[in-house]
C-alpha cells in the first residue's frame, strides 16, 4: 500500500501525555501537521514526554504556548485566584461548576470523603493531592481495606517505595489517585481533593511559595475542589477566603 502526506491531517497532541512510538511513526509517514499544546506541565513518570521530546521525535510540529486558565472552571479559577502571587492574573474561564468546598474531619477521616466521591462519581478521575509519602501511603492502605474495588493509584519517587507499580500512573482510567504536591504540577483530573490543609497550619500565610503552591493545587482540577483539614480550626491560609469562594461543610 502506498502511502503520502494527507492534506488538512493535523495532530493535536498535549506535552506530558505517554505517546506510543507507533504513533510518532505513522505522523512521519502520513506528513501530518502537529500541533503542541503546552502550558505547566511536567515529566511524572519515565515513560512520559516532555515537549522538547515530542518535537525532536516528530521532526517537525508547531508549538503553540498556552496563556491563562483552560482547564478550570470560574469557580476554581476564582478561588485560586486568591493564591496568585505577582503580576498578570489569568483572566477567569467562561466554563461553568460547583464553589469549592472545605470539609472538617474527624482524624483520618480522609478516607470517609475519598470513598464518598469515587462512588459519586465513579467515572471521573480524582486526584488527591498530599503534603507527606507518609499520608499517600496511610490513605492507599484505608482505601484497599475498605474499598478494594476502587482500586486506586499511587505515584511516588521516593526511593523506598522505588517498585513499579509506585512508578508509573494509568492517567487514562477513572478513579482516585495519590500524588504527592511535589508531583502535581502539570496534571489535571476531573475532581482534586486537598485533604491535609491542616499540615500548613504553622506556615506564615502571606507566604508567597505556600500561595503558589495552593494555586497550582486548586487548578489542577477540572470540574470539583475539595480541600479538607483535621482539627478545630481553619487552617489559616483557607479562612482568608470568603463564603462566596469557598464552601464550608
Amino acid at each position: 500500500m502506498e502511502t503520502g502526506p494527507v492534506p488538512g491531517l493535523t495532530l493535536v497532541i498535549d506535552e506530558g501525555q505517554d505517546l506510543p512510538p507507533e504513533l510518532y511513526r505513522l505522523c512521519r509517514l502520513l506528513g501530518a501537521r502537529t500541533t503542541v499544546f503546552a502550558d505547566e506541565c511536567q515529566r511524572l513518570t519515565d515513560a512520559n514526554s516532555t515537549l522538547a521530546e515530542i518535537a525532536e521525535r516528530l521532526g517537525r510540529c508547531t508549538r503553540l504556548a498556552l496563556d491563562g486558565n483552560h482547564r478550570s472552571t470560574r469557580q476554581i479559577a476564582s478561588f485560586a485566584a486568591h493564591f496568585h502571587t505577582g503580576t498578570g492574573l489569568p483572566a477567569l474561564p467562561e466554563r461553568e461548576g460547583p464553589p469549592p468546598r472545605l470539609h472538617r474531619l474527624p482524624n483520618g477521616g480522609a478516607a470517609d470523603l475519598l470513598i464518598l466521591l469515587a462512588q459519586r462519581h465513579p467515572q471521573q478521575s480524582i486526584g488527591v493531592i498530599v503534603n507527606s509519602t507518609d499520608t499517600q501511603f496511610s490513605l492507599l492502605g484505608s482505601l484497599e481495606r475498605r474499598a478494594p474495588r476502587l482500586k486506586p493509584q499511587l505515584y511516588t519517587s521516593r526511593a523506598r517505595a522505588a517498585q513499579g507499580r509506585y512508578r508509573k500512573l494509568d492517567l487514562g482510567r477513572p478513579g482516585i489517585v495519590l500524588i504527592h504536591r511535589a508531583s502535581a504540577k502539570g496534571l489535571g483530573f476531573d475532581t482534586v481533593v486537598i485533604p491535609d490543609t491542616h499540615t500548613d497550619g504553622a506556615v506564615d500565610p502571606t507566604s508567597a511559595a505556600l500561595r503558589m503552591t495552593y494555586y497550582v493545587l486548586a487548578t489542577r482540577a477540572r470540574r470539583e475542589l475539595h480541600l479538607a483539614y483535621e482539627g478545630e480550626t481553619e487552617p489559616p491560609l483557607c479562612a482568608q477566603v470568603g463564603p462566596g469562594d469557598l464552601l464550608r461543610g
